[in-house]
């Protein structure tokens, strides 16, 4: 059995999708979101309390990005299905830096609110 690369996300957009045309000749569309998921801390004293963990970097194509474009703002309940991907690159004083991004093979709202 072959190990899957899969996530799944279920949160809140911290912000407005961030929307841009890449590529040269044929332009694809790409959304990048900020999700806020829940989290349940545990505490020693057994009170567990409620907090977000965020993740920058969920990365939209295509179709899907068009979606975010037309449907998705701040504050909207969605589900994410992707893959984690990891990024690496060095900044202008060479230093190395590394994160995981999530592409989205899907998007979806949870709740019913159209973007005005």
């Amino acid at each position: 059995m072959s190990a899957q690369n899969q996530v799944t996300l279920i949160g809140r957009l911290v912000r407005d999708p961030e929307i841009d045309e890449v590529g040269k000749g044929k332009k694809y569309k790409k959304a990048s979101l900020c999700l806020a998921v829940r989290n349940i801390k545990k505490k020693s004293d057994g009170d567990d309390k409620p907090d977000a963990d965020f993740i920058d970097g969920v990365i939209v194509w295509g179709k899907q990005a068009e979606f975010a474009e037309n449907y998705l703002s701040k504050g909207r309940m969605i589900v994410v299905h992707g893959e984690l991907r990891p990024e690496r690159w060095k900044d202008k004083e060479e230093k190395n830096h590394y994160r995981l991004s999530v592409v989205a093979n899907s998007v979806q709202s949870l709740d019913s609110k159209k973007k005005e």
